[in-house]
């Protein structure tokens, strides 16, 4: 069997975005079936393919920007001569898949059906397999949509890989665990596989399946993660219920191996560790520290954690080991969202992070969000306030969205927020969601955007630009100047470009 696994489109659509991305949970998936015998390629669609397009980073749109760009992507889900959809129907002529797997979020909905749409007119009888977040909590709604033939929930390698041997007529559907499928009019549910309990038994993600692996810039392979699962609460959160309250860390040695494969064939010598936190295991970090420091891979990282899980002396061994940022999720400012949340850190414990973190020299940035059903006006005066003291390299803001699989998700179904069986494909994800029960819509709106033109402004300023970039330049005024150089002019110029779109409402 071939198979394509498929990233769909989401904010390449939207003309904004991310740098380029190895999608970590289809390389492992990738890994395990060529491991087993099977063609198995990575199609990440995210990736603009020419210079031409035009997308910027994210982190630098004025919410007023980010309504249209979503806008624009609800437009291009409807328009079959997009040219990203022409270059999902190459890829699959050329690729000739016998199966297309899909992982997916929530907001990637829309563009997930339409590819599995075009599968199905490239080839009837090519099957679709979606799976990831969105399908493992609405599995039933998935499956009732006719282009989808097979759902996988939660940890998707060896399920896969069995459902490849059914598909070949090796074992029967209803013996493959954790898939969901359609039969005679009825969707059937196997039982849920247990988690792979040594996480090293997993191979290495497979970095070389890549299609058009140009795409991908050079940080981009240096992705990892060292645990799966996460134990905390967040109730705006599905992280949790998705790997089944368990989490699960590699051994150092095995992370240090695939560092050291990443040096030596790819020439990575910045790693991006994509966990939920980080330290949650604080035996298990200083472990993975000292390898770091004992092996001399010499290599910089960052990371991101909660601001309960670390202390002075953890922040020197992380430092000593080449830490040169951290991201903190603080959410909120407001000790009643966070209390209702679940978000169970103080005000205090949050500054005191903060000025560690800085202290050692590690850049840091925080994420927080507004939207929350129980939210007022005073509780986002908070958040707007605790943003402004932590001074960090980077802060992010975020719109609340009712995530399935999360316990918000439920209340705000319960609560009449969403409808029991809302269209995904048309479902108001921020900036333009809007499920606070205490704020007017205007009044909400107004806030959350003079924050966002002061956050847009504040990071965007040239002194916390070069201080949370500094251990990229450092890396590029020894590897590339030429790229750094670039990198400078297209910082000036798109900032220019994006502050006269926001002005004037373009």
């Amino acid at each position: 069997m071939r198979i394509l696994l498929i990233r769909p489109p989401y904010t390449r659509l939207k003309g904004v975005g991310q740098s380029p991305y190895f999608p970590l949970g289809l390389g492992y998936i990738a890994a395990v079936l060529r491991e087993n015998g099977y063609e198995a390629v990575i199609y990440h669609a995210e990736n603009p393919k020419s210079k031409a397009e035009c997308v910027f980073p994210d982190a630098d749109m004025t919410f007023n920007f980010r309504s249209k760009s979503y806008h624009r992507y609800m437009e291009i889900l409807k328009d079959d001569t997009h040219f990203v959809w022409t270059e999902v129907r190459q890829t699959l002529k050329d690729y000739r898949p016998d199966m297309v797997g899909i992982s997916i979020l929530s907001v990637e909905v829309g563009s997930a059906l339409k590819i599995s749409q075009l599968v199905k007119e490239y080839n009837p009888s090519c099957y679709v397999l979606w799976g990831g977040l969105h399908p493992s909590f609405l599995t039933d709604e998935s499956l009732m949509l006719p282009e989808v033939d097979f759902v996988i929930r939660g940890e998707g390698e060896y399920p896969t890989l069995e459902l490849c041997r059914a598909l070949e007529g090796r074992m029967p559907l209803n013996s493959v665990e954790s898939l969901s499928f359609k039969e005679n009019g009825n969707i059937i549910h196997n039982p849920v596989r247990m988690a792979v309990e040594n996480v090293d038994d997993i191979p290495f993600p497979a970095r070389d399946s890549v299609l058009y692996p140009e795409t991908f810039d050079f940080k981009s392979l240096g992705s990892m993660i060292v645990s799966r699962g996460c134990p905390f609460r967040c109730t705006f959160c599905s992280s949790r219920n998705f790997w089944d309250k368990k989490v699960r860390m590699r051994s150092p040695g095995n992370v240090i191996k695939e560092i050291q494969l990443l040096k030596e064939t790819y020439g990575t010598n910045f790693i991006m560790f994509w966990d939920d936190s980080f330290t949650i295991n604080r035996t298990v970090i200083e472990k993975y520290c000292k390898s770091l420091i004992e092996s001399k891979v010499n290599v910089s990282w960052k990371t991101a954690t909660r601001a309960d899980l670390i202390d002075e002396p953890l922040l020197e061994l992380m430092t000593k080991s080449g830490c040169v940022k951290l991201e903190i999720g603080v959410e909120s400012g407001s000790d009643r969202i966070k209390k209702i949340i679940s978000k169970d850190v103080s005000n205090e414990q949050i500054k005191k992070a903060f000025s560690l973190i800085s202290k050692k020299g590690i850049g840091v940035g925080g994420f927080f969000m507004a939207g929350f059903p129980d939210e007022t006006l005073e509780d986002l005066a908070e958040t707007f306030k605790l943003m402004q003291e932590l001074k960090a390299g980077e802060l992010a803001f975020n719109i609340f969205d009712p995530m399935p699989g999360s316990n918000e998700y439920e209340k705000c179904i319960a609560e009449g927020l969403v409808p029991k069986n809302p269209d995904w494909t048309n479902f108001p994800f921020w900036p333009d969601a809007y499920y606070v029960k205490n704020i007017k819509r205007e009044d909400f709106d107004n806030y959350v955007n003079m924050i966002a033109r002061w956050l847009y402004d504040y990071n965007n300023k040239f002194t916390t630009k070069l201080k949370r970039s500094k251990h990229l330049i450092r890396y590029l005024l020894k590897n590339d100047p030429v790229f750094l150089i670039k990198k400078v002019f297209k910082y000036l110029t798109r900032r220019k470009k994006v502050h006269s779109a926001s002005v004037t409402g373009n």
